[in-house]
C-alpha cells in the first residue's frame, strides 16, 4: 500500500553543513547532560518559526483551524533565515513551536473562554467550585483533538529534520491560578482540600496532554515548550515554574514539589523547569528533586543564577538567558561551563 503524499514542500534550503552543525551542538548537549567534557561554552538560540503565535499574541493564522497555512508560513520563515542554521558556534534549531492559545492552552482545554485581544491571549476564570472541578473529555475537546492534529502534520512538515515543539502544557499551580485567580491562594490557607482536589485534577489534565504528545511527535524531533531557546536532548521533560515565586517554600514543598516531579517523572529522563520571578526559597526542594536535571532562568530568575549556582546539584545544568541586570559576560563569570547552557549568542 502506497504511503499517503507528503502535502508540504521540500527543504530546498537544507544543506549538509546545516545537518553537520546541527549533529555537532546535539552531541555537545548530549555530553552536557551525560556529565561528559565540553569544549567551551554551550549556547542555543534558535527561531521559533512563523509569525503566528499563542506566546506572541498573534494569531492572523489560527494553527489550530488552518493548520497547513501556518505550518506552511513557518517553513517559509525557515527557509528565509536559512543562512542562520550551520551556525556552529551558537545551536540555532528552528522549531515549529505549537504554542496555541500562549500560557493558556490548557485553561482552554478545561472549557474557559480564551481569546486573542491586546496583542496577548487572556482566558476568564473558572465559575464552578475548585473542588468540584471535574476532569475534561479529552477525546472530545476541541482545542485538544486539534493540537494533536497539527502535531501530526507538523511531523509531516518536519520531514524527519526539524523541530516540533509541544504547546504550553505549564504546571499545576500555574493552570490554578489561571482557572480561579488569588482565589485559589487563599484556599491552600483557608480550603486546602478544595485546593488539593483541583490540583489533583489539573495534573491528571496536564500528564494526559504530555503523554499524548510524546506519542504522536517522534522523540528525536519533539522538544518542550519554547524549545527554540531551550532545547534539551531527546526524553527529557520539562515544566514551567512561574508562580512558584507566590508560595513560601514550606507549602511548595508540601504541596506542589509532589506534583511537579510526578510530571517530571512521567518522561523517560529527568528534565527542566522554566522560572522568571524570584523563586530561589524552592532552591533546596529542587537540590533534593531527582526528577529535575535542569533549571531554566529568565528575567527576575537569572538574577538569582549565583544561588542557583551554590545551590543546585552539580549535575543540574543551568539554562541562563542574558538581560540587562546580568549580561552574558556576568553568567560567564558566575557559572561553570561544564554546568552552562547560554540563551543567546556568545561574545
Amino acid at each position: 500500500m502506497n504511503a499517503e503524499p507528503n502535502p508540504f514542500p521540500p527543504l530546498d534550503w537544507w544543506t549538509d553543513e546545516i545537518a553537520d552543525a546541527w549533529a555537532y551542538h546535539q552531541e555537545r548537549f548530549a555530553a552536557l547532560y551525560e556529565g561528559r567534557p565540553v569544549d567551551g561554552v554551550v549556547a542555543v538560540r534558535g527561531r521559533m518559526a512563523g509569525r503566528n503565535h499563542g506566546l506572541w499574541g498573534v494569531n492572523d493564522i489560527d494553527m489550530l483551524r488552518r493548520p497547513e497555512e501556518w505550518l506552511n508560513d513557518a517553513l517559509a520563515d525557515m527557509a528565509a533565515h536559512a543562512q542562520d542554521a550551520a551556525d556552529r558556534r551558537t545551536f540555532r534549531p528552528f522549531v515549529f513551536d505549537l504554542d496555541a492559545y500562549g500560557t493558556h492552552y490548557i485553561d482552554a482545554i478545561f472549557g474557559v473562554a480564551v481569546a486573542f485581544r491586546d496583542g496577548q491571549v487572556w482566558s476568564e476564570p473558572l465559575q464552578s467550585d475548585m473542588a468540584e472541578l471535574a476532569m475534561p473529555d479529552l477525546a472530545a475537546s476541541e482545542t485538544f483533538q486539534a493540537s494533536l492534529r497539527l502535531a501530526r502534520r507538523a511531523t509531516q512538515a518536519a520531514q524527519g529534520r526539524l523541530f516540533i515543539a509541544t504547546p504550553v502544557l505549564s504546571c499545576p499551580i500555574n493552570i490554578a491560578i489561571n482557572l480561579y485567580g488569588g482565589a485559589f491562594l487563599e484556599a491552600l490557607i483557608e480550603r486546602p482540600d478544595a485546593a488539593a482536589h483541583a490540583l489533583r485534577v489539573i495534573t491528571e489534565v496536564i500528564a494526559a496532554s504530555m503523554a499524548a504528545f510524546r506519542e504522536v511527535i517522534p522523540p528525536a524531533l519533539r522538544l518542550n515548550s519554547v524549545g527554540a531557546d531551550r532545547y534539551a536532548p531527546p526524553g527529557h521533560g520539562f515544566l514551567d515554574g512561574c508562580a512558584t515565586h507566590l508560595v513560601s517554600a514550606g507549602h511548595y514543598r508540601r504541596v506542589f514539589a509532589p506534583l511537579d516531579a510526578e510530571l517530571l517523572g512521567s518522561f523517560p529522563r529527568p528534565g527542566m523547569i522554566h522560572l522568571c520571578g524570584a523563586h530561589e526559597q524552592h532552591i533546596p526542594a529542587w537540590r533534593e528533586m531527582p526528577q529535575l536535571r535542569s533549571v531554566q532562568l529568565n528575567d527576575r530568575a537569572v538574577e538569582g543564577l549565583e544561588a542557583y549556582v551554590s545551590g543546585l546539584r552539580d549535575d543540574q545544568v543551568i539554562y541562563a538567558m542574558p538581560c540587562p541586570t546580568m549580561p552574558t559576560e556576568r553568567i560567564l563569570e558566575l557559572c561553570p561551563t561544564h554546568r552552562l547552557v547560554l540563551e543567546g549568542d556568545l561574545p
